[in-house]
């Protein structure tokens, strides 16, 4: 991911309750560790990839349909990628 400041960063601030909201149902879910940037990170990513034109509501709106499946997904991939391969594991 690019260090670059993106669009969505100007919109942070705005949509923060949004942003500790979905950390504080992440945080009841089990995940005590997560932090807000750790997680502003994860709806960025996912923002980007969207490729949709940005706009606050859609931001918002992707914010609060994110579920703690999704963020698990991200975290099981990139922990296939470290390992390099699915052999690594015993299953």
């Amino acid at each position: 991911m690019s260090s670059e400041p993106s669009i969505y960063d100007e919109w942070r601030h705005k949509i923060e309750p949004f942003i500790t909201s979905k950390l504080e149902e992440f945080r009841f879910l089990g995940l005590e560790r997560l932090t807000a940037d750790e997680l502003w990170a994860f709806i960025k990513e996912q923002l980007e990839k969207a490729k949709e034109e940005p706009r606050l509501h859609r931001i918002v709106s992707r914010v609060m349909r994110l579920s703690i499946n999704d963020y698990m997904n991200k975290i099981r991939m990139e922990m296939f990628r470290e390992a390099g391969s699915l052999e690594s594991f015993d299953i």
